[in-house]
């Protein structure tokens, strides 16, 4: 399915224009995060105490960011949080609004690490192309979920994906190395990936929450 999407990648930049326009990259979040946190309590190894912790402060910082121009078309910060880790992505055109965006952050009660990851558009200027490669960033995004739940040796719930700009973004924590490096080793071979960020830890990391 992928595949022919890329083969029409030009007709259908310009046939879902619309869509994109009318949720914007912050509803690419919305779906996945959605998509996953019913089934993850029962599964993850983090406490529903955590889960309940992430998602006031995930809560929180939405509010913060669409007061403060963080959640619009121009400038587009999208938060995932993992026990009390933020990772901050998305793209603005004003580099005093990804320092904004962290200083929120701190704001927060409960928020123990801030993973900076906006990018900087320094044209200032937004263009067709970014409406349409939130739509390729989300099917990636779907591509790797599917392959993570495939996966028979990956806790796939104890992973958060997001993809900007086709860079994979990839929070959470793995039991063992091994683990981490093959979910690593999946996701960069989807077709259309740039790079993989890694920012899991292991689940012995003393940067988790007690």
């Amino acid at each position: 399915m992928l595949k022919i999407l890329f083969k029409y990648k030009k007709i259908i930049n310009y046939c879902l224009i619309s869509l994109i326009v009318a949720c914007s990259t912050s509803c690419v979040e919305t779906i996945v995060i959605s998509s996953g946190i019913g089934a993850g309590l029962a599964y993850r190894e983090k406490t529903v105490d955590d889960t309940r912790s992430d998602i006031k402060i995930s809560t929180k910082l939405g509010f913060k960011f669409i007061a403060n121009g963080l959640k619009n078309i121009g400038n587009s910060v999208d938060i995932t949080v993992n026990e009390g880790r933020v990772m901050l992505t998305g793209i603005v055109r004003d580099p005093a609004k990804a320092k904004l965006a962290q200083d929120l952050c701190w704001q927060v009660k409960g928020v123990n690490e801030v993973i900076d990851e906006i990018k900087i558009d320094e044209t200032g200027k937004l263009k067709i192309k970014d409406f349409s490669s939130s739509l390729f960033d989300y099917l990636l995004t779907a591509e790797i979920e599917t392959k993570f739940a495939l996966a028979k040796d990956l806790r796939t719930l104890n992973y958060q994906i997001t993809t900007v700009d086709n860079d994979v973004y990839l929070l959470g924590v793995a039991l063992n190395d091994k683990e981490m490096k093959r979910a690593i080793a999946i996701a960069s071979k989807v077709r259309g990936v740039s790079k993989v960020i890694n920012h899991v830890i292991l689940a012995d990391d003393s940067r988790r929450t007690k």
